[in-house]
């Protein structure tokens, strides 16, 4: 009814959410990128005004997701390359490594947009690798998880000029719960997707109670002015990159996840499981020598 290249642009435009990087993907100009987009808009009757924004939900008919789980058969069966959503330091790690049969979002600062476990869910993409809160829960049987690693969650702020703070939190030592809590509240990393940054908010919630209303501030008898930041999934080789974030002395105790999520039915595929042997050799064997960082069993 459409063909792979016409869905394959309108596709990575839902997923990635702009011409230019679902142009390169799909190793074309945006212009094609938008001629085919319009076409599969025009053969579904789908509203063109929404196609800015093509949130995944906008974009499940019936009609199309039958088309779309035709599209990933022809997928599986080497037509054209599979598609991995990964956070911004796994794609950034992957690129370039992994074998021809699959494709990953471009290493951007700011993550694609889109609900990711529901492109997985409508076949926009074929694997994705989960953090921590995005993991599907454990009694959702529409989807298989393979775990990768887990590794200490530190909680850590922002750098602040001289003149911010007389003593950052980063400079104290041995803090307790309450003086975390006492933080008015949590500030995601910028480069952090939408859905991201609502997981990380809700971890600090899980760890420290909802309400951190700016009342509690005036306990804090720390000087910083900036609020705790948590990256999701630390470890040395990637918390190097931001510069601007200290960690802080405090150990929350909890052990953040990563894990490779694709539909059920799928976990079998050839193609699934040779990404998986990509990950643990271009992936998971650099993140393995830092002491922190726990490699699943099964990924050995």
């Amino acid at each position: 009814m459409v063909s792979p290249e016409e869905l394959e642009a309108f596709d990575l435009m839902c997923w990635l959410g702009n011409g230019q990087d679902a142009a390169r993907l799909a190793f074309c100009n945006q212009s094609t990128i938008s001629r085919r987009s319009q076409h599969v808009l025009k053969l579904f009757k789908l509203n063109s005004t929404q196609h800015q924004d093509c949130q995944p939900q906008l974009w499940s008919g019936t009609l199309l997701r039958m088309e779309r789980e035709v599209h990933q058969l022809y997928r599986l069966a080497g037509g054209c390359p599979l598609r991995l959503h990964a956070p911004y330091w796994a794609s950034r790690r992957l690129e370039g490594q992994l074998q021809a049969g699959w494709m990953v979002n471009p290493a951007r600062q700011k993550e694609p947009v889109g609900a990711a476990l529901r492109l997985l869910e409508d076949r926009v993409i074929d694997a994705m690798i989960a953090e921590t809160r995005q993991r599907p829960a454990d009694d959702n049987h529409n989807f298989v998880c393979f775990d990768l690693y887990e590794v200490d969650l530190i909680p850590c702020a922002e750098v602040l000029a001289e003149k911010q703070a007389a003593k950052p939190l980063y400079f104290e030592k041995n803090l307790s719960p309450g003086d975390i809590g006492a933080l008015s509240h949590v500030k995601p990393q910028s480069f952090l997707s939408h859905e991201s940054k609502e997981c990380v908010v809700q971890l600090y919630d899980l760890l420290y109670g909802v309400h951190q209303g700016a009342d509690r501030r005036s306990s804090n008898p720390y000087e910083d002015s900036l609020p705790v930041t948590f990256v999701m999934a630390y470890h040395t080789s990637v918390f190097e990159d931001f510069g601007r974030y200290r960690p802080i002395d405090y150990d929350c105790g909890f052990r953040a996840r990563e894990s490779l999520v694709v539909l059920r039915g799928m976990e079998e595929s050839p193609k699934v499981l040779r990404l998986l042997e990509t990950l643990s050799r271009s992936y998971l064997e650099p993140l393995g020598r830092h002491s922190s960082v726990t490699i699943d069993r099964a990924m050995v």
